[in-house]
């Protein structure tokens, strides 16, 4: 699956100058160390994260927070004064003294106490420290990354370079930069944000700020356009490989540079966009009529439930894909004259038939994709929220819109295409903070070589960790999740329940609704109230049921009388295929000190087993499930954390896969890089 993206019209505001800077300072891609290289690469990592890094780093943030409260006796003045001092030393060497920048960082911990209320703890002192540095920061829920991740901001901003401070969505780069601008004005720094609703015409505008808040689609969306309009008529050599290929030839472009530059880049949320997002390539496309397609996608999603599984196709549920067998080769040969000539070849229709399969076994409204307004829009898989304007490759788009009844639409042609591994690792400056993120410490040495510093919380986390329940059956495990919600709730506690789909929130609210208990849902349908939902989560007596898209960047606040009741229980009922996603939903309780529970819920019958787990390991869980539900649910942890390894390794695989692929085209075809290709 990728991300393919139309490119939006170039703005009206910026010359386009003959190179880009944005193509001349990004720094080279590295190869990837194999074998045994591979080996001492790790092992180096891992001298770079050892806890005597975390110790000089706390050292220099207590001094840091000793010295911002001893600024408390400065006046407006003095203070102004040596904001500008501190500026032009950062200027002059961004990388300097070890004093000058716990002055610099003091100064600006005053500030953000002065004009938000807000002075840094020690600890996030740290977390800024490990940012300035090029750091991976691992800090808990609850902990400041907004503020930690903004005073860093201010640090890049006064260096003059272009800052861009990555955040998971749309709603987060808008609302951190209006609560952190306060901060930005008085330093001096001047600040935007960029989200899916800014115009084309303004955004030459925004990013031309000392420091810019933005999704990673968005960046890279107008990068890669960047580099489409810089690559357009101005290489010759360029020029006669596009001739070659059978293009005409572009006159002059008028299209006009969107992004100053590329220098600084804070990733707020690290492990969602470094890692998560990695698995898609973002690819600016545009629409390429295909000479009866529609016709063969609607032919063959009819023949799909026809056919037997295990009997006339095979279905790999680990990798989500089908092989042909031949009683599907025969039915779909039976069928050849009724497809139109292009798609008549084997090959061809095959090829169809396999995407259409893939299709009618994976592919689930309300899972991987939701019909809205008549389209198909398709869901993010690790946050659960609706990602409009992308589509699938190689027709399986078509394919989905064929399964649900819907007017197929052209395909896409690739203009231009990168991956986030790709962009991510040719910033010069690249740091970034996230709850989690040790679990991935060796793929982020290796991809990035960014080590990770874990920050201590600030208060003692009072967390209880209930244990795990294995359940049989998808309807025993809403059941069983529906008794421990209502107890929950007639306690006049607060309980926030993680899904993974839509479909399995709507399940579960009807089947609380049908007992009298009123539920609120978070998902991709909901989107658009998530931060009232959030506000309101802590309350006494609250249910919220959310996908994963749930708290990412946002605290829920507990009421005082759910403080009394143990605080905010959090119900993990569907396991991921990554222990990180788990560890973010139960970080939404126990913040700063907060008492909090959390109770997981392992279902045989769930995705993760079904797809990772034997079926002689399940049947084996079953059979001792009937016998001893401890046991069972001891060994059905193990079982479900190993299952979760093997989808991490799946995962892992696949990121690498488009890793190779960017070496490749590296190495290659180097004249391609001309084109942003």
């Amino acid at each position: 699956m990728s991300a393919i993206i139309s490119p939006a019209p170039q703005s009206t505001q910026r010359p386009l100058r003959q190179r880009s800077a944005v193509l001349e300072k990004l720094r080279p891609l590295e190869k990837l160390p194999e074998g045994l290289d591979s080996w001492v690469d790790r092992s180096q990592g891992w001298l770079k994260r050892r806890p005597s890094q975390a110790r000089g780093l706390s050292h220099e943030a207590q001094a840091c927070a000793r010295l911002c409260n001893e600024m408390r006796q400065l006046d407006e003045p003095a203070l102004n004064q040596a904001l500008v001092l501190a500026k032009e030393n950062l200027r002059r060497d961004p990388v300097h003294a070890k004093g000058q920048l716990i002055e610099a960082l003091a100064l600006v911990g005053q500030v953000a106490f002065r004009v938000l209320g807000m002075q840094p703890y020690p600890v996030q002192f740290m977390g800024t420290f490990a940012l300035h540095r090029g750091w991976l920061a691992e800090m808990a829920t609850g902990e400041g990354k907004t503020l930690t991740v903004a005073v860093a901001a201010v640090l890049a901003g006064w260096s003059g370079r272009p800052c861009h401070v990555i955040t998971a969505n749309d709603y987060l780069a808008e609302r951190d930069a209006d609560t952190m601008r306060p901060l930005f004005d008085a330093c001096g720094v001047s600040l935007a944000s960029v989200h899916t609703e800014v115009p084309p015409e303004q955004r030459p505008e925004r990013y031309a700020c000392d420091v810019v808040y933005v999704t990673p689609k968005d960046l890279l969306a107008d990068h890669l356009r960047d580099q489409l309009a810089a690559g357009q008529g101005q290489d010759a050599n360029w020029q006669q490989f596009q001739q070659w290929l059978g293009h005409p030839p572009s006159a002059q472009p008028s299209q006009l540079l969107l992004v100053r530059g590329l220098h600084t880049a804070i990733v707020d949320e690290a492990d969602s966009v470094l890692i998560d997002e990695a698995v898609t390539p973002l690819i600016l496309s545009a629409r390429r009529p295909s000479r009866g397609l529609s016709e063969a996608v609607v032919l063959l999603a009819q023949l799909a439930p026809q056919l037997v599984p295990q009997e006339d196709y095979e279905r790999l549920s680990r990798t989500r894909t089908v092989v042909l067998k031949k009683g599907a080769i025969q039915a779909l040969a039976a069928l050849a004259d009724q497809l139109p000539p292009v798609w008549r070849p084997a090959p061809r229709r095959e090829e169809l038939l396999r995407q259409a399969l893939q299709v009618h076994c994976f592919f689930r409204a309300g899972h991987q994709y939701l019909v809205h307004d008549g389209e198909i829009v398709l869901l993010d898989e690790f946050t659960g929220r609706m990602t409009p304007g992308r589509t699938l490759t190689a027709g399986l788009h078509q394919a989905v819109e064929a399964k649900e009844g819907l007017e197929i639409t052209d395909p896409n042609e690739a203009l231009s295409q990168m991956s986030f591994q790709a962009f991510f690792r040719s910033f010069p400056r690249l740091s970034g903070s996230s709850g989690t993120l040790w679990e991935a410490v060796n793929e982020l040495w290796q991809v990035y070589r960014m080590r990770v510093v874990r920050v201590p919380t600030h208060r003692p986390r009072l967390t209880r960790v209930l244990p795990a329940q294995l359940i049989v059956s998808t309807q025993d495990k809403w059941r069983a999740v529906a008794r421990e919600v209502i107890a929950a709730q007639q306690a006049h506690g607060a309980v926030l329940v993680g899904v993974r789909s839509v479909e399995s929130s709507e399940i579960l609210a009807q089947l609380l609704l049908s007992q009298g208990v009123q539920a609120t849902v978070l998902n991709a349908v909901h989107h658009a109230e998530e931060a009232d939902i959030v506000a309101v989560a802590g309350e006494p007596g609250r249910i919220t049921i959310a996908t994963n898209m749930a708290g990412r960047g946002t605290d829920i606040r507990l009421h005082p009388e759910v403080e009394a009741q143990g605080g905010l229980h959090v119900v993990i009922a569907e396991v991921n295929e990554s222990a990180r996603i788990d560890r973010q939903l139960a970080g939404r309780c126990g913040r700063q000190g907060d008492p909090g529970s959390v109770s997981v819920y392992l279902c045989l019958e769930d995705n993760l087993a079904s797809r990772y787990m034997p079926v002689a390991l399940r049947s084996g869980l079953r059979w001792l499930h009937g016998r001893s539900v401890e046991q069972a649910s001891w060994l059905g942890l193990r079982a479900f954390q190993w299952a979760q390894r093997r989808a991490e390794s799946d995962a892992f695989e696949r990121r690498f896969s488009i890793l190779r692929n960017d070496d490749w085209m590296a190495s290659a075809l180097p004249f391609a890089q001309r084109g942003g290709a």
